[in-house]
């Protein structure tokens, strides 16, 4: 109690040190920041205007000028803050720029706390001032004004320009990301970006030299900031002309006499000479003119540079009675694929060539045409036998004539636009009549293949949502997790789609052919966004390749709980193996401290089984005047015998007396039985022991069986050969118990440091003490053990 008293004491003297130390502290805690910390920080715009406040000081202590106790000022001179007099508000001085162009990108700098009315030194707070990111630049452009040449035969798709780039100079984000696009406007339709992420430009629309030289479009680079901001260029398109068109003759047809004599001679042409001109303005290829080669071709000829037609030989007028019709053709002398063909209708004067029957020059065309071919174009002409008259065609054949017509001169016109993947080959027949007499050509059209088809998504936009389920079961698997599936086609026949994913992230993703997307499990780790933005690309196989995107949006709503899973997997399996250290220190700990222990009981029980000799009743005889006893007693008569073996101290014999002796055998065990009855108990003290100390223990326990027993029988024998030792007056103080007159033996085991008491009363002590000796050396029977 008095204790408890003064330990009370001793603690309430503590508190109030305590409390008097902090009220102390508390009347210093002027220039001290509030809540502890030992600097400040600030978050400002970059926009901020200059005089604004930044914040305030959480400084302890009052600045005013009257009636403060602080001072406050700056370290630094000319710093781009200032602290308002008599306050704690820190205003900005200067203009700030988190690209660091016009204005610090941070601010650094050191305020001075100085106590007034004390001697103590200044403090020095640091203060630091950050700088965070707007939109306050807009993407400029690099290298502009662009201006392209082009020739007019570039197909639609291909890409014009590469490499149109603009750069934003804020920070690395939304704010700094550049889209493109070509602006609504005059001729916007001939081209188009890409996609929207890379400045790359693709014609749109085929050119035409002859209906448009050049023109001039409007592009915008864009920021995706909120809101945005832009900034646009122009860009020019030079367009050249080409060899894509064919010469053309100044009339459909011509006409001319043959001179009545029939002698050599050109001849004149109606209504005017023979003339035929390169369409392409810009080329204007020379031509040369030839004589198609027919029945009536060989009395004629044609100068190839001006196409002036002669009469070769004389012919008589049976010969070209009914007149004749010459095909001229007219071909570009450095493309022989570009020409034009004409008819001469020659005739004879007072002739009637008209009552001649009809007839095409040439009973087969075979033509190829491009699929791109515009309506309304002159594919092909038709002459007859009969030029200049107005005749009337006919295209029997009803699918086809819903494609093409034939004007009354014979030229075959495209009435509807051709499609490769629907016809690749138009066969039909063309009629032709006067009126009085009909004629039929063969027409075969061949359509060559363009890439005239641009990849096409089935949607505008993708969006896909992630369930949790679907990442938590895979994140630990190297299967890709299904994400969804975009379907785009191509309406070119022969054309194949390739897929592909642009966008920041799109490496963590897959896309396959049929357009199924795949997330790459063994990165999810790597992504710290809820929702991906990438870009689904197709291009087509066909010359040149066509592409478009549409934009793909991936949600991922259990890519949170899936990472914090794995962490409390982590943090689970590192809380097992601690606890398990810490139940190995602990079992250490117990094992170490209780084999202390026993190791000092088994000191003790071994020292007390050796220095005394128990008996059944209090003895007021020493072991060490037994001891004494015995050499006396020994000396007088020769019959008593004291031996020490083994850790044995006395033994003390005498014919129809007890004995008593020391058991050196099992330090710790515990006194049970008593009389004639003998019992052993098991404790469990040792049960938490390894299994190899048992093993040890036992041994040990043989040895010192054998030993107990070699000493048992060295004194029985030894007791045989003295007979009685003492008196039975001199032993009637001793621990020894004497029963009456009973022969019997009885075993005894004393739970004392180990020490085993046999008492014996039997005239034949000596005999029946060696053959319980033997019994004790080969079995624990006769003794009571305790673990």
């Amino acid at each position: 109690m008095w204790i408890n008293l003064h330990w009370i004491c001793y603690v309430f003297c503590a508190l109030c040190c305590l409390n008097t130390a902090s009220f102390g502290a508390i009347l210093d805690s002027r220039c001290y920041l509030e809540g502890g910390g030992s600097a400040e920080s600030f978050l400002a715009t970059e926009d901020l205007a200059v005089g604004s406040i930044i914040g305030k000081l959480r400084i302890n202590g009052n600045p005013n000028a009257e009636t403060g106790d602080i001072n406050l000022s700056l370290r630094e001179k000319n710093a781009p803050v200032e602290i308002h007099s008599g306050t704690k508000e820190l205003a900005l001085s200067v203009e700030l720029d988190k690209e660091g162009v016009r204005g610090p990108s941070s601010i650094y700098v050191n305020v001075i706390c100085i106590r007034r009315h004390s001697t103590d030194p200044s403090f020095v707070i640091p203060v630091n001032v950050r700088v965070t990111d707007v939109n306050d630049n807009a993407p400029e452009w690099i290298g502009t004004p662009y201006t392209l040449t082009l020739s007019e035969v570039t197909v639609p798709g291909t890409r014009i320009l590469q490499g149109a780039r603009a750069e934003d100079a804020d920070q690395p984000g939304p704010f700094s990301t550049v889209e493109y696009q070509v602006l609504p406007g005059p001729y916007s339709e001939y081209v188009q970006f890409l996609n929207p992420l890379e400045g790359t430009l693709v014609l749109k629309k085929a050119l035409d030299y002859e209906q448009l030289q050049n023109f001039t479009v409007k592009l915008r680079a864009q920021d995706q900031g909120t809101p945005p901001r832009h900034s646009d260029t122009l860009l020019r398109v030079v367009i050249t002309d080409a060899d894509d068109q064919n010469p053309k003759f100044q009339r459909e047809s011509y006409s001319a006499e043959i001179p009545v004599d029939g002698r050599p001679g050109e001849l004149r042409m109606r209504p005017e000479p023979l003339k035929a001109v390169d369409q392409d303005e810009g080329i204007c290829a020379p031509i040369q003119y030839t004589i198609v080669q027919s029945q009536d071709a060989k009395y004629f000829r044609i100068h190839p540079h001006n196409g002036a037609i002669s009469l070769l030989t004389p012919i008589g007028y049976a010969d070209v009675a009914n007149g004749a019709t010459l095909v001229v053709k007219a071909t570009q002398i450095d493309n022989p694929d570009r020409y034009a063909l004409t008819t001469v209708q020659l005739t004879r004067p007072g002739s009637h060539s008209d009552l001649s029957t009809l007839a095409f020059v040439q009973k087969r065309f075979v033509m190829r045409i491009r699929e791109d071919t515009a309506v309304g174009n002159r594919i092909l002409a038709l002459p007859t036998n009969k030029p200049g008259k107005h005749l009337k065609y006919i295209i029997p054949d009803p699918v086809n004539s819903q494609f093409f017509s034939v004007g009354s001169l014979g030229e075959l016109v495209l009435a509807k636009p051709l499609d490769y993947e629907k016809m690749t080959k138009h066969e039909f027949q063309v009629l032709a009549t006067d009126g009085m007499t009909n004629s039929t050509a063969e027409l075969t059209l061949d359509v060559i293949d363009v890439n005239d088809w641009e990849p096409r998504f089935r949607e505008t936009h993708y969006e896909f949502m992630v369930p949790k389920s679907s990442l938590q079961s895979r994140v630990d698997s190297f299967e890709g997790v299904l994400i969804g599936k975009v379907e785009a086609a191509d309406g070119d026949r022969n054309d194949k789609l390739e897929l592909s994913l642009r966008g920041q992230h799109a490496g963590l993703f897959e896309i396959d052919a049929t357009g199924n997307i795949y997330m790459r499990p063994e990165q999810l780790q790597s992504l710290n966004e809820s929702t991906v933005h990438l870009i689904a690309i197709a291009t087509d196989t066909g010359v040149p390749p066509r592409s478009t995107s549409v934009p793909v949006s991936v949600t991922m709503e259990g890519l949170t709980l899936a990472q914090s899973g794995w962490n409390s997997n982590m943090l689970g399996m590192f809380g097992m193996i601690m606890g398990l250290f810490l139940m190995i220190i602990v079992a250490l700990s117990c094992y170490i401290v209780r084999s202390k222990k026993q190791g000092k009981s088994a000191s003790s029980g071994l020292g007390l089984g050796r220095n005394r000799v128990h008996s059944q009743a209090h003895s007021s005889v020493s072991s060490a005047n037994l001891v004494t006893h015995e050499k006396l007693a020994g000396n007088g008569n020769g019959n008593g015998a004291s031996v020490t073996s083994g850790g044995v101290s006395v033994l003390h014999m005498k014919h129809g007396g007890n004995i008593t002796m020391a058991n050196p055998i099992n330090n710790g065990l515990h006194h049970v039985a008593s009389g004639a009855s003998s019992s052993m108990a098991l404790g469990s003290s040792a049960a938490l022991l390894e299994r190899e100390r048992e093993r040890e223990r036992e041994r040990d326990r043989e040895r010192q069986r054998e030993s107990y027993a070699a000493t048992v029988r060295s004194i029985v024998s030894r007791a045989s050969a003295n007979g009685q030792l003492f008196e039975e007056d001199e032993i009637e103080h001793d621990s020894l118990q004497t029963e009456n007159n009973n022969r019997k033996v009885a075993a005894t085991g004393v739970a004392s440091g180990g020490v085993t008491t046999i008492t014996t009363t039997s005239a034949n002590a000596g005999s029946n003490l060696l053959s319980a000796t033997d019994a004790m050396g080969s079995s624990e029977n006769n003794l009571t053990v305790y673990f």
